[in-house]
């Protein structure tokens, strides 16, 4: 069985991934690549992508600007197994296209004696945020009464708050999918 959660690996890789997120805040491409093993082995999914090879993921760093702001660390669970593998769970808050997105990201680094800790593969997915709570369903719809300036009588605001809560429910796994930046979100149609 090898050592669980060595102190000092544990403490190498929290400082690589802790200069990794440095990096993909400033957008620092070349410090990214340094990161992962140039190897035709390594996968990263992100969330629109798939990229397969350090070439691709090289050509991707160079082609995409990042759409984030505000990116912001979370949780993070670093697991250590022996001293030349570890995996890095983290969770991180950041704002996409204006817009507020809770993520996820799974990394697995290898130490390779000749080369230091890189990372083998990666895996970016947002997480579905399920609707607001209970009691703040009946302040939208309160919002959105006098927004549209509907009067919305006491006795049939639980029912309109229950419905709005219903109607976000099954809306939230739509609105969670990540379009791409080219989309256009609301279409016209002409006759």
């Amino acid at each position: 069985m090898p050592e669980i959660n060595s102190p000092d690996v544990v403490s190498q890789v929290t400082r690589l991934h802790d200069a990794y997120e440095k990096a993909l805040v400033e957008n620092d491409v070349a410090a990214l690549g340094a990161f992962f093993w140039d190897s035709p082995h390594i996968v990263r999914f992100g969330v629109n992508e798939q990229v397969y090879g350090a070439q691709a993921l090289a050509e991707y760093r160079r082609s995409s600007a990042p759409v984030f702001t505000e990116r912001r660390l979370v949780r993070r669970s670093v697991l250590a197994l022996g001293q030349d593998v570890a995996s890095v769970m983290s969770e991180f808050e950041q704002k996409v296209f204006g817009q507020p997105r809770h993520n996820r990201q799974t990394q697995v680094w290898v130490h390779f004696p000749e080369i230091g800790w890189k990372i083998v593969s990666a895996h970016v997915s947002n997480a579905l945020v399920g609707p607001p709570q209970a009691g703040s369903w009946e302040g939208y719809a309160d919002q959105a009464a006098a927004a549209l300036r509907l009067p919305l009588d006491a006795s049939h605001r639980p029912g309109v708050a229950q419905n709005l809560q219903r109607a976000g429910a099954i809306a939230a796994p739509l609105l969670a999918v990540e379009l791409p930046p080219a989309s256009e979100v609301a279409p016209i149609f002409a006759p």
